[in-house]
């Protein structure tokens, strides 16, 4: 009290991060420490008035043993260095942009680092001892992200240094402090013989969207946690437009969609539902979901679609004008694109605020010539929603406002097969009743590529869940004309079945072991019925030669293992333990152990055996290994999954074998909704254990529950009493207090 205006405050915090399992703040890992601050992480370390309107200029000196510690690092420019007495040394750091809390950083840590440039700026990602050569595809995709933000949003780097560590303990996938990204090693580390295809794509995607925050979240950032997706969803759909545009735009917009539909459709249906603003929050760690980020993505996505590019880069262009340096909220955003491009988005704003996946329930008549497309949608008050058609020869983008509209095609020379929703140009349930004739014409003809593959899905999940037993003779006609499609990574999208946990959404009370059994009956049918053009493309797609992560390459090899997964569906374990023994990357180990995972045959022991023996010093590499066996579908999974908990190759403190193990097995559909309700009490074992090393991981696990009331009455009573056993127990954090109690009333 009585202090003047204007002073200095200053605090000393003793902390100790050696003990800190919440991986948040400042904690210890193998190497030294490291921070991690988004949220709320700051308030662990010092007093501060942590919260993201808080700007100010930081200068950061850390001291270490120089043997144990030799390097030094946090946001900003090093502007001195010093030597002590016993060893230590000492470096300050001096950051010229103002920034929120959340955006400190700080390592002290025994690191190698791999140094680059670009256009006279210095580039460094640094890793653990042992793992240089790992390094340097993610030095490649930052420098390809640094000139694809320069060429498609006219954005450039603004610091002299980019720092990128990567650490082998960390909640998330990386963060994106001002100069200092600190990520996990899933996304930074790959070589051929380590890392999948898929490694190398998400190790790309996720270095760009970490270094797109530099200005869409660290420039501009969010005035409070509720406006989260203002910084989230705009890099989403920042960091997808570059995945699309490096590599194949039309397979790049399905895996997104499938992972939309699969994750963020299902939680805007469940117990979690929250509008991409939420209104509220018990625990902010608990709101870093799909919602925020894809669905929100989706937003953004939707006004490029209404705007156009041009003019959505016009309103990018006034965004950074007005807001540069603030700390901002949504509909900031949204009125930078209205003013940009003089379009009226007060209705598109309801997005932002109401929750739930809006249905469009469409219906066609063709009479003389003219084709009337009926467009009712659920939502009250209506939605804007741009919906893409092609109906006849033009593809247009109509704007759906009101609760029920009508749109009338005429001229045309006969009755079409309308294209609706193309590129899934609206986060929507299309429903339209399409004759099964109709979608093998789409999955042939249509020239949107989205609407090929959608139509496929159609048709696999109306003859799995129609229980329809053997496919239509078309069917297998279109996937066997499918295989051969010029585009083999489309191909392999294309032909693969919807996942379990997508058709469950779509039956009134789910069935996981009726479910299961239908979809293993089609996969068998399609080998079966495709089995010579199978061997055919699986010997005729050998990729020759050094391997290259290159779209081409990893769209045959995609295809090739495809073909490998069905047919090990016909009793040819031979042949994918055959390529387990010849491989020569890890992308094709890893689809040929994942088969044979899944069958009860001769191999699958000594593959798995000697696969660990081999990989057991690559954690990243033994976490693959502990997730094929997680997610197997055979009946051992439950059992197979309690003994690895006692293997040297697990440890719940490190979140990325919790996520391989126990979140694999959450998700393994069909064994964690076991009928004993036995997969239901081993993941809430693993929820309490967790709830006192690491409440944010703990939480995560529990929404493996979040679907608990779409099954039957059995399987909700052992699933509810789990659920009570979580929220009784003594000590609950708030992370997963939240999760469970929202589960419960849910």
């Amino acid at each position: 009290r009585d202090v003047p205006d204007a002073f200095t405050l200053e605090t000393v915090s003793r902390i100790v991060p050696q003990k800190n399992t919440q991986l948040e703040g400042l904690y210890a890992t193998k190497n030294g420490f490291v921070t991690q601050c988004e949220a709320e992480g700051f308030r662990r370390i010092t007093w501060f008035i942590d919260r993201p309107d808080v700007m100010a200029r930081y200068t950061t000196t850390i001291h270490a043993d120089r043997k144990r510690y030799p390097v030094l690092l946090s946001n900003g420019n090093l502007t001195a260095t010093g030597e002590e007495p016993g060893g230590r040394h000492w470096a300050r750091f001096a950051d010229p942009f103002p920034r929120p809390s959340y955006l400190f950083a700080m390592v002290a840590a025994d690191l190698e680092v791999l140094e680059d440039a670009y256009q006279g700026k210095k580039l460094f990602v640094y890793v653990e001892p042992g793992k240089l050569d790992q390094a340097g595809w993610a030095m490649d995709c930052l420098k390809r992200a640094i000139q694809w933000d320069e060429k498609r949003f006219g954005l450039r780097l603004d610091l002299d240094q980019y720092k990128i560590v990567a650490v082998g303990d960390f909640n998330s996938g990386a963060m994106e402090n001002k100069g200092l990204n600190i990520f996990n090693t899933k996304y930074v580390l790959a070589r051929s013989d380590v890392a999948t295809d898929t490694d190398y794509l998400s190790i790309d995607r996720v270095v760009a969207h970490e270094y797109f925050h530099n200005w869409t979240g660290n420039r501009v950032t969010c005035r409070d946690w509720f406006q989260l997706s203002l910084k989230e969803g705009l890099t989403v759909f920042r960091d997808q437009e570059y995945g699309a545009d490096t590599y194949s735009r039309a397979v790049t917009r399905i895996q997104e969609v499938r992972a939309l539909r699969a994750g963020q459709f299902p939680e805007d249906a469940g117990p979690m539902k929250h509008p991409v603003r939420p209104q509220s929050y018990m625990e902010i760690r608990n709101f870093y979901t799909m919602t925020v980020y894809e669905k929100g993505a989706e937003l953004v996505r939707m006004q490029h679609s209404l705007l156009g590019e041009e003019k959505f880069q016009a309103g990018m262009r006034l965004y950074f004008k007005r807001h540069d340096g603030q700390a901002v909220t949504c509909n900031d955003f949204v009125q930078a694109m209205q003013d940009a491009s003089g379009i009226d988005l007060s209705q598109f704003k309801l997005w932002y605020d109401v929750a739930g996946t809006p249905v469009l329930d469409c219906r066609g008549a063709y009479e003389n010539g003219s084709f009337t497309l009926a467009v009712k949608q659920s939502m009250n008050p209506p939605f804007h929603i741009p919906f893409a058609v092609k109906i006849g020869d033009e593809e247009q983008v109509l704007s759906i406002k009101r609760p029920e509209e009508e749109f009338v095609f005429r001229n045309l020379k006969s009755k079409p097969v309308p294209s609706l929703l193309r590129r899934f140009s609206a986060p929507v349930i299309l429903n339209y009743p399409f004759t099964d004739e109709e979608l093998v014409h789409l999955m042939g003809r249509d020239d949107d590529a989205f609407n090929r593959w959608e139509a496929g899905q159609r048709l696999a999940a109306s003859i799995i869940l129609g229980r329809k037993g053997a496919p239509p003779r078309a069917f297998l006609d279109a996937s066997r004309s499918i295989l051969s499609d010029r585009d083999p990574a489309f191909a392999a999208e294309a032909l693969t079945l919807p996942p379990e946990a997508f058709l469950a959404e779509q039956m009134q009370v789910v069935d996981p072991d009726l479910l299961h059994s239908c979809r293993n009956e089609l996969r068998l049918a399609l080998a079966q019925g495709l089995k010579a053009e199978l061997l055919s493309k699986y010997e005729n797609l050998r990729v020759a030669g050094a391997y290259s992560p290159d779209a081409v390459s990893a769209g045959k090899r995609a295809l090739r293992n495809l073909c490998l997964g069905f047919l090990s569906e016909l009793d040819m374990s031979g042949l994918a333990y055959g390529q387990l023994q010849q491989a020569d990357n890890m992308t094709d180990a890893m689809a040929a152990l994942a088969c044979l995972a899944n069958l009860d045959c001769p191999e699958r022991q000594p593959a798995l055996d000697a696969f660990y023996e081999k990989w057991k010093h690559e954690p990243l590499v033994v976490d693959k290994w502990l997730a094929v066996q997680s997610t197997s579908r055979l009946p051992d999974a439950l059992p197979r999954v309690k003994r690895l908990l006692s293997h040297p190759a697990f440890d719940i403190k490190v979140p990325n074998k919790v996520y391989a193990l126990i979140r694999g097995f959450a998700s393994n559909h069909v064994r964690f909704h076991a009928a004993d309700g036995s997969g239901y009490a081993f993941l809430a074992d693993q929820v309490i254990a967790l709830n006192a090393l690491n409440p944010q991981v703990a939480a995560r696990m529990a929404r493996g529950f979040d679907r608990w009331k779409r099954f039957d009455a059995a399987r909700q009573a052992k699933a509810r009493a789990q659920l009570e056993r979580i929220r009784d127990t003594a000590g609950l954090s708030k992370d997963v207090a939240e999760i469970v109690t929202k589960a419960l009333a849910g």
